[in-house]
């Protein structure tokens, strides 16, 4: 068997919270042909030669894999993989897309989302909401990280001060949908939807697995499987493929609407509710494509 290397590629914090994963994958990956390393961002040196070409170092070393699984989310760094003719998954422009939230929002324009507003730390707020309830949170964040469920004025203040307390930091505050705290993680493979995952929160509006959401595995309706299936095709037109991401959809009144789509989406709560084998699915179409 022609073996092939790939870097699951990751921020060093991040890695030293998912060595079970790395794990997981590095096993999984073996009876592909894969053999997978786990990679940081800090090990790495790229860079530019005399000619204008881009260089890579792996702590000092010139050396390359035949492909990149991305779990990291600097869409530069996928970029110069990339135009190394490393092949990367999710690629650039999905990183790109997905890590703010704003971009995906633009990116997804004419699809039904909550009423939105951008902001960014320089912009004054003369922007703020005007009726409440609101939810704010990071225009780069990810797994609910500091979203926040606004109800006042004065609360407004406070949460979008203490998001602007180290440096400026770009966020966007949504109205609340109809059924707050309830969300639906629709998980994409190689374009196609594989499974749905409805996640309820404990308490308040964040409905993440690993903060305490409660979660079920969901047969998609109509409704739901049009909407994430537009979301798929609008990145598949777009020259950014979908291999492994979530697209999340909330409710309203009206029907499904899209929140966010993932690109270092998490396989957790999937085994938790089902039998399908994200991971091992997922490296045996790596195989088939690098």
């Amino acid at each position: 068997m022609n073996h092939k290397t790939c870097w699951l590629l990751y921020d060093g914090q991040d890695l030293a919270v998912n060595r079970d994963y790395a794990a997981l994958m590095q096993k999984t990956g073996q009876p592909y042909g894969l053999h997978i390393e786990a990679v940081t961002l800090q090990e790495l040196t790229l860079g530019m030669n005399a000619a204008g070409q881009p260089t890579l170092l792996r702590s000092g070393e010139t050396i390359r894999p035949d492909a990149v699984l991305s779990r990291m989310r600097y869409d530069w760094v996928s970029e110069h993989l990339e135009r190394m003719g490393i092949p990367v998954f999710n690629n650039s422009k999905v990183c790109r897309i997905c890590n703010d939230k704003r971009r995906t929002h633009l990116f997804l324009q004419g699809l039904p989302m909550a009423e939105t507003v951008f902001q960014d730390g320089c912009f004054s707020m003369q922007d703020e909401p005007v009726a409440y309830p609101r939810i704010l949170k990071p225009a780069d964040g990810h797994g609910g990280e500091a979203v926040q469920l606004i109800e006042s004025q004065t609360a407004w203040e406070e949460a979008y001060t203490g998001l602007q307390s180290s440096k400026p930091k770009p966020a966007l505050h949504q109205a609340v949908v109809s059924q707050p705290g309830r969300d639906l993680r629709v998980y994409v493979l190689f374009g196609r939807i594989l499974a749905g995952v409805l996640r309820t929160a404990k308490a308040g509006v964040i409905s993440n697995f690993k903060l305490g959401g409660s979660v079920a595995l969901h047969e998609l309706t109509d409704a739901e499987r049009l909407l994430a299936e537009a979301v798929i095709q609008r990145f598949e037109e777009a020259g950014a493929p979908l291999c492994m991401a979530g697209v999340d959809l909330l409710y309203s009144n009206s029907g499904p609407v899209v929140s966010e789509v993932e690109d270092v989406v998490g396989s957790r709560m999937l085994y938790q509710v089902s039998d399908i084998d994200l991971v091992d699915l997922y490296l045996q179409g790596i195989a088939q494509r690098i």
